[in-house]
């Protein structure tokens, strides 16, 4: 079946999330695609800052702490992000307070909460707030605060201000850029600063992650383990047997589906 451009660029994507550099021959076979269609993929995408292209070789900007644009972070892993949802939630009750962050992964948990009743949901997302508006089970609130250009993430002291004086979840559900045996990791400051918030004021914290997630390479830490409250992490892989290790060691669920 021959790809759309969207489609190509989404695969493209996929791979570099598992590869983080392919030569362009190898990819080009990868996508059943002619050279010079694949080469004008790469220049839309390289003019994005999401990939980077060296010597007939392709690499993915996002090791370098680089924020993906919303919308191709949304594409990415559509399928298994969808699936995390629809785990988490089951682990919603209703009549309860649900604070949801701005990644990408979180956007597709809306759809999995018309059934529910009379639910509170916080979030920092614009994208998330637009999503929930339309069901009318919910209670909504939008944190203040400046808005993310290329996330629609609500940041800043404001947010934070919003978040610490007027809320405090039953549950939160977040995801973030990395986990290692050594705790769990973000890509941009300011979005570390507000999930730690969120974690201090949440009752119960669940995570959301992918399997390209694992043992990859970021250097702001949102959580050692020990030192906020993460109680349950929902994955579509098993990590490795260090990461496992260190979860079990401070008594953190692990949810495979």
């Amino acid at each position: 079946m021959t790809l759309n451009q969207n489609e190509r660029e989404k695969k493209i994507i996929e791979i570099l999330m598992n590869k983080k550099s392919i030569d362009v021959n190898t990819l080009k076979d990868l996508l059943k695609t002619s050279i010079s269609t694949l080469r004008r993929d790469l220049i839309a995408l390289e003019s994005t800052n999401i990939i980077k292209r060296s010597h007939g070789s392709v690499s993915l900007l996002q090791n370098s702490n680089i924020e993906f644009a919303y919308a191709t972070r949304r594409q990415t892993n559509e399928d298994i992000k969808n699936k995390l949802c629809r785990k988490a939630s089951q682990f919603i009750t209703d009549n309860s307070a649900i604070f949801l962050d701005a990644s990408s992964t979180l956007s597709f948990l809306p759809k999995y909460l018309s059934n529910k009743k009379n639910l509170h949901i916080i979030t920092n997302s614009i994208h998330i707030a637009l999503e929930i508006n339309h069901l009318n089970n919910i209670d909504l609130s939008i944190l203040g605060g400046k808005v993310a250009f290329d996330s629609g993430a609500v940041l800043g002291g404001k947010a934070l201000s919003d978040l610490i004086n007027y809320f405090r979840p039953d549950l939160s559900f977040l995801s973030c850029s990395s986990i290692n045996e050594s705790g769990i990791f973000m890509a941009d400051e300011e979005q570390n600063i507000l999930k730690k918030t969120i974690l201090h004021y949440s009752k119960h914290s669940i995570l959301l992650i992918d399997h390209t997630k694992f043992e990859k390479k970021d250097y702001i830490i949102l959580s050692d383990f020990r030192d906020y409250g993460i109680d349950k992490i929902i994955t579509d892989a098993t990590p490795s047997e260090e990461i496992c290790k260190s979860l079990r060691k401070n008594c953190i669920d692990l949810v495979v589906i």
